[in-house]
């Protein structure tokens, strides 16, 4: 199989392009290699480009996430969205493929989920529809190319969630520098756009 290389990063990528699982494993493998200092190091510089690009001007509330294992750390962005008095929704799993929402009023209410799932603020489930609310969305992704066209974990929940967005709210995705590509990704009908990529190197406005 012909592969194409980002040197400077050390990631290497399959060409065929359909072979999400090939993909997936290429990133993964790459984050892996990751130290919880610089995931946490990612996510202040991260913080930092978004309040710069002034993302946050006018927000009053915001739909993002809680980061987990080797993704860049969004608890830095979590922080500055609660010293602006912004209110943070974050995702709730539930059971299966259940969608919710749980709002986050402090740091310190996140507490863990569960093997292999994000941290969640405990009381109130919101349900999935409460998205609407949100401002601006921020997502996490394992690939982002410069149209805009994302890759996830798999099992289509934040396409499910986008969805239910409000028309024309804007989605940025977060993702390490490597992992905002110029080539094409696969999709399917369902898969959602996103309008922005934040990298620890700063905001990339797409589409």
């Amino acid at each position: 199989m012909s592969e194409v290389a980002n040197e400077s990063a050390g990631l290497v990528l399959p060409d065929d392009v359909h072979d999400k699982s090939a993909l997936r494993h290429a990133v993964l493998a790459r984050r892996r290699l990751t130290t919880p200092a610089e995931r946490e190091s990612a996510g202040e510089r991260v913080a930092a480009a978004a309040v710069e690009s002034r993302l946050f001007d006018g927000v009053h509330t915001v739909a993002a996430y809680v980061s987990m294992g080797t993704e860049v750390s969004t608890l830095p962005l979590l922080r500055e969205l609660l010293a602006r008095d912004v209110r943070v929704l974050v995702p709730r799993l539930g059971t299966g493929r259940d969608l919710g929402w749980g709002v986050l009023e402090r740091m310190d209410d996140l507490a863990d989920a569960g093997e292999r799932r994000p941290q969640e603020p405990e009381g109130e489930t919101l349900p999935a529809e409460a998205i609407a609310d949100a401002d601006m969305t921020i997502t996490a992704a394992v690939l982002v190319n410069h149209d805009g066209w994302r890759l996830g974990r798999g099992g289509g929940w934040y396409d499910r969630m986008l969805a239910l967005r409000r028309p024309g709210t804007g989605v940025t995705a977060v993702v390490w520098p490597w992992e905002f590509v110029d080539r094409e990704l696969p999709r399917e009908e369902h898969d959602m756009p996103v309008d922005g990529v934040l990298t620890p190197e700063g905001f990339t406005r797409v589409r």
